[in-house]
């Protein structure tokens, strides 16, 4: 019905080409660095991302900039009235996925964009946003156990899933993390006729963090060697650009006006497109000493707390964390419970109706970890005491959701 609906609206979505992303974790971050690449090198960009932290405008970028408030209203009143008229019919409303998804297509169409950088809502095969049929670069990032009740209880599971993105004759750029997930992307590959390029963490050498900054050199076989400064603390950064540099190396052999370009000054520019990438709710600082990260399952938690580890290892940290009912929080929170430096938890509940009991989710942590813990049903309550008893050195993390981050965001003026 996308497909059907899409071309009501008169195909939006075959006046631009796509990069389609797909992935567990760090999908968003690697569409930051591809839209900041692509514009770095002179293209127009839309950017499709999703879940939106504070307004809802974040979910449709052009060039990076939130679309503004009268072009999204414009777009809504152009699909409403095509899901009006089909509802007159008698044919079924369109999910709220769905229907921004159509905005964001018009909206890319009449900005006259020349790349759309498109995300994936959940998982891949299924997923509206594989109406695409045929994007420049399909790209999976890190794949780990979520939303498993829809997706699958393996790892080859949810890889399959993913790998439904894939499309034959166009390239996929992959993260080799997990052998299992790997063997499945590339089954997938070969079945559909798609060239099949990994990233493997053997590629990146003298990772180090420092001053808020991450410095560490990329070995691309299907380019060039890059020496990488990242503005964030994030560690699993490392691998988001690494996939995006070897995306860009495959994309340049395909586009002419990247083709063009004499190989130094390629790599000169993706060298500085990538230092001047940022991703909101990634290791984000708002304040001073205070930061959010929007890890929520198991594989995005284990990534944050060696994060935690590396950038914070002299310092004391007080963390804030909510969950959404649907999570694995006990991973999680063994996970965070390994922090040699941890001073105080505050476990607190998402401000929306998938929040999970701050009861259940203390306790857990009880076990796991013996000092000083506290829990509010009241997220502002949580964050006031958390900030106030912040000592100067001190760090407080916020983690647990996305939805988390972003009441932290709009509550401490970090927008």
């Amino acid at each position: 019905m996308t497909a059907e609906r899409l071309k009501l609206l008169g195909n939006p979505q075959d006046t631009f080409k796509y990069i389609h992303v797909a992935g567990t974790n760090g999908k968003g971050s690697v569409c930051a660095f591809m839209e900041r690449c692509l514009r770095k090198a002179g293209f127009k960009t839309g950017l499709f991302t999703s879940p939106h932290l504070v307004k809802i405008n974040e979910r449709i970028q052009i060039d990076r900039e939130n679309v503004g408030d009268e072009t999204f209203c414009r777009a809504f009143e152009r699909v409403k009235a095509l899901v009006d008229d089909q509802a007159a019919q008698g044919i079924a409303h369109p999910t709220f996925f769905e229907f921004i998804y159509l905005m964001a297509m018009v909206i890319f169409a009449e900005a006259g964009i020349e790349y759309g950088v498109i995300e994936t809502g959940l998982g891949g095969r299924m997923d509206l946003t594989n109406v695409i049929q045929a994007p420049e670069l399909t790209i999976i990032t890190s794949i780990g156990r979520d939303h498993t009740a829809i997706l699958g209880d393996t790892i080859g599971q949810i890889a399959g899933e993913k790998a439904g993105i894939i499309k034959s004759g166009i390239p996929v750029i992959y993260l080799d993390d997990k052998p299992e997930a790997a063997r499945v992307i590339k089954r997938r590959a070969d079945e559909v006729g798609a060239p099949a390029f990994p990233v493997e963490k053997e590629w990146i050498e003298d990772a180090q963090i420092r001053d808020g900054q991450i410095r560490f050199a990329f070995r691309c076989p299907y380019g060039q060697k890059y020496d990488i400064i990242l503005n964030t603390s994030g560690i699993y950064q490392i691998e988001n650009c690494s996939i995006a540099l070897s995306a860009m190396e495959i994309l340049r052999a395909r586009e002419p006006e990247l083709y063009a370009l004499p190989a130094e000054a390629f790599r000169q520019m993706l060298t500085q497109a990538v230092e001047e990438t940022r991703w909101a709710g990634r290791m984000e600082r708002i304040r001073e000493n205070i930061y959010v990260d929007g890890a929520h399952n198991d594989d995005g938690v284990r990534k944050l707390t060696e994060s935690l580890r590396a950038a914070f290892k002299d310092r004391q940290i007080i963390l804030v964390f909510a969950v959404a009912e649907d999570k694995d929080y006990q991973q999680m929170a063994a996970h965070l419970c390994t922090l040699p430096n941890l001073r105080r938890i505050i476990v607190t509940e998402l401000d929306n109706g998938r929040r999970r009991d701050h009861r259940e989710v203390m306790e857990d942590f009880s076990r796991k970890w013996h000092g000083n813990i506290s829990g509010t049903y009241n997220v502002n309550k949580a964050i006031e005491t958390a900030v106030h008893m912040m000592e100067p050195e001190d760090v407080l993390i916020c983690t647990g959701s996305l939805y988390l981050v972003g009441h932290v965001k709009e509550m401490l003026g970090g927008i």
